[in-house]
């Protein structure tokens, strides 16, 4: 994998034709923050912050959220034993040399010739890579992961037809409730009751409408399931379900429950499409949660400046 894909041959190019000396700072160098007691100096931000001019990433307000962002993230690793061994910084070292004609030496000669300690992009990629992998972990902690319904619903936007067949149902849910502990004279009169909306089911439409003329029934949009999704024997039935029905009454822990098939739509598209469209879905998503979990971690930080 690339982490460091902002660092691209043109930025590096252009490190090769400037000739502007390094600077030695580390001597004066003073604690500007501390984050849960891990100092960030004086010679860190100037350090990141022409990495990030160099590469095109902001200047020096945009380094101090990255180390502050960076340092949490090493705290975090070291609660939980996330690791990252050198070798695979040396290993993405490696591949950004390779990719700009290189040698790891050279790229770091060059680097310095603008004033960058390599050890301020080893940093950079390990942080990267520990990110990574704690937003790895806490997905797999939570189960977190792409629904074959939003997939199909990407799909459908941009479809060409191919080999792959799959059908959408958008679905409704009409409960008949039954009290914890009722009678089972209550419960066999909700089913007759549940038995008679689903002989005159007006349609996803209408069936708000002909609830509210019964007590204790409830409405609720389930949103979109695909085939892969529906499982089991409650699956097979709503798969079997036409469009504008609903399934038999069945007894949950809620009451007596129907399942309409509100509408049903079919695509086909091909392997490579899917699996391109679940890729990106999944990436998206976890960017999404890297950003909550992030401003979970800021929030319980400690962070002072000086």
């Amino acid at each position: 994998m690339r982490y460091l894909l902002s660092l691209t041959s043109a930025a590096l190019m252009a490190v090769a034709m400037l000739a502007m000396p390094a600077v030695d700072a580390i001597a004066a160098s003073s604690i500007r923050i501390k984050v849960d007691d891990q100092p960030i100096t004086s010679y860190d931000i100037t350090q990141r912050t022409t990495l990030l001019k160099l590469t095109g990433g902001g200047g020096e307000k945009a380094a101090i959220e990255e180390l502050i962002n960076e340092t949490i993230q090493f705290i975090e690793a070291a609660k939980i034993g996330v690791r990252v061994p050198e070798s695979r910084v040396d290993f993405a070292i490696q591949d950004i040399a390779t990719r700009t004609k290189m040698s790891p030496d050279k790229l770091k000669k060059e680097l310095a010739g603008q004033g960058v300690n390599i050890e301020t992009l080893r940093r950079r990629i390990k942080a990267q890579m520990t990110w990574q992998q704690l937003v790895e972990l806490r997905i797999r902690m939570e189960g977190a992961s792409v629904k074959g319904s939003d997939v199909t619903a990407a799909l459908f936007e941009d479809s060409e037809g191919g080999d792959v067949k799959t059908t959408e149902y958008i679905l409704q849910q009409i409960i008949f409730v039954v009290p914890s502990g009722s009678s089972g004279g209550l419960e066999n009169q909700r089913r007759r009751e549940a038995e008679a909306f689903r002989s005159r089911f007006p349609g996803c439409d209408g069936s708000v409408a002909m609830a509210k003329q019964l007590k204790g029934v409830v409405v609720k949009n389930l949103g979109r399931r695909t085939t892969e999704e529906l499982n089991g024997p409650d699956g097979k039935e709503i798969k079997a379900t036409p469009a504008g029905k609903t399934t038999r009454p069945t007894k949950t822990d809620s009451g007596i429950e129907l399942v309409a098939v509100c509408k049903t739509r079919t695509l086909e598209t091909n392997a490579a499409a899917v699996a391109e469209t679940e890729n990106k879905l999944m990436f998206e998503q976890n960017k999404e949660l890297g950003k909550e979990y992030m401003a979970e971690l800021r929030k319980k930080a400690v962070i002072e400046y000086r």
